[in-house]
């Protein structure tokens, strides 16, 4: 299993570049507060020919190295719901982020919190090995 983490993150319809660049920003620093070894940007590439500027969902991503994988896995998982839960609560509801490792992408999309436990659970124990870590308490 991989211990790298590609992270793309969509802003919502509408959402300023800028504004999803400082959100971006935020959550790497948030990133590199739990067992990573280093969380990098990563280009979208070059803006596609008669453009002038770079749509606000091609902003590029992050790459996540992770030290621990079971248990960094679990939380950056946690760290990006959150982050995109905050969103939500500020306007950017339609934000996504898509997780990668071994070729096999993760979602996060605003679909409900039960589908959405059901959907990373799943995830995580394809990438993790022995027992999952256990899910966040279910919402009534």
């Amino acid at each position: 299993m991989s211990d790298r983490v590609l992270l793309r993150l969509r802003g919502a319809d509408g959402e300023d570049a800028e504004r999803l660049e400082l959100a971006t920003s935020a959550l790497r620093e948030e990133l590199l507060e739990l067992d990573v070894e280093r969380v990098e940007a990563v280009s979208a590439g070059p803006a596609p020919d008669g453009t002038r500027a770079v749509d606000v969902a091609e902003i590029g991503g992050l790459l996540v190295t992770l030290a621990q994988v079971p248990v960094a896995l679990h939380e950056l998982v946690t760290v990006v719901r959150q982050w995109m839960a905050r969103g939500a609560d500020s306007g950017a509801a339609g934000r996504t982020a898509e997780l990668t490792i071994d070729g096999d992408t993760l979602k996060v999309t605003g679909v409900s919190a039960e589908t959405q436990d059901r959907i990373v659970d799943a995830w995580l124990r394809a990438h993790t090995p022995g027992p999952s870590a256990p899910s966040e308490p279910e919402r009534s």
